[in-house]
């Protein structure tokens, strides 16, 4: 199940932080309510009852990638990115959470400046809506927090929790899928700074090779600061799984524009137990 907020740099404080640098309003540390959703959501995934954790899997997931661009500014932003992931999976229902930790570098006028530090944890819970049937049809649904852990101060986050919602729809074509998916995210909102809430929305098609699984999709999402270009990106993926145990991610991506990255990578091991 994809989502606007499964990309471990944070989505939309990914974009604010690399592309503009500047905007650091107020301390970075996560609220007591941001802590409680955290350990609280950490603890449903860790601790469900028996019958529902008989029903699918746990994983631990490691993995890294790489993006840059200048995002329309006279800023160029270089991010590199390691993410730990834990979540647990099953036919019906998946929950995640993710911890990055990035490397931000902004260069301008011939001069640059390098930050560090652990980025905003999502939180990532989706379902199957509609089971695929005869026809083909399918389709699932996914929520997503994104909290404040990253240093604002730093420009790695807005300082701000993030809320998205997201639906996909499924139609099977033979050995093909026909994906649409679109979503919302509420931006958070640091005084005396306004970001746009995004609307995003891809379009794209899957099939599977033996025991990998290719998708190719276009994407086009809101610009969350006002006046910039809406990113649009071409995305290459693949799952390929190595054994019972044992998967492999990676993707890819080129921007169509500058109102985003302009290219990136990731790359990632999945361990089921």
């Amino acid at each position: 199940m994809r989502s606007g907020m499964n990309d471990p740099t944070g989505d939309a404080s990914a974009e604010v932080g690399e592309g503009i640098g500047t905007c650091r309003v107020r301390d970075g540390s996560m609220s007591r309510l941001a802590w409680v959703l955290l350990v609280s959501f950490i603890l449903i995934v860790v601790n469900r009852p028996a019958s529902a954790a008989g029903a699918g899997r746990d994983y631990f997931e490691i993995d890294g990638g790489y993006k840059t661009g200048d995002f329309g500014t006279p800023v160029t932003t270089d991010l590199t990115y390691f993410s730990a992931v834990l979540g647990h999976v099953t036919p019906d229902y998946d929950l995640s959470v993710t911890v990055p930790y990035l490397f931000l570098k902004n260069t301008a006028g011939g001069s640059s400046a390098s930050e560090s530090g652990v980025g905003d944890v999502l939180l990532h819970a989706g379902m199957i809506l509609v089971p695929e049937g005869k026809k083909g049809f399918s389709s699932d649904g996914s929520i997503g927090v994104k909290l404040p852990t990253a240093s604002d101060t730093k420009g790695l986050g807005t300082g701000e929790t993030d809320y998205g919602a997201f639906l996909g729809l499924h139609q099977r074509l033979g050995e093909y899928k026909l994906t649409l998916n679109g979503g919302y995210i509420k931006v958070g909102q640091p005084a005396n700074v306004t970001y746009n809430d995004i609307y995003l929305f891809d379009i794209g098609v899957s099939r599977a090779f033996g025991f990998t699984q290719v998708y190719a999709y276009f994407e086009q999402r809101k610009a969350p600061i006002p006046g910039a270009k809406n990113p649009q990106e071409i995305n290459l993926s693949l799952f390929h799984v190595l054994n019972i145990d044992y998967a492999l991610r990676a993707s890819g991506f080129v921007g169509l524009n500058d109102g985003g990255p302009s290219s990136g990578f990731s790359l990632g091991v999945v361990r089921w137990f």
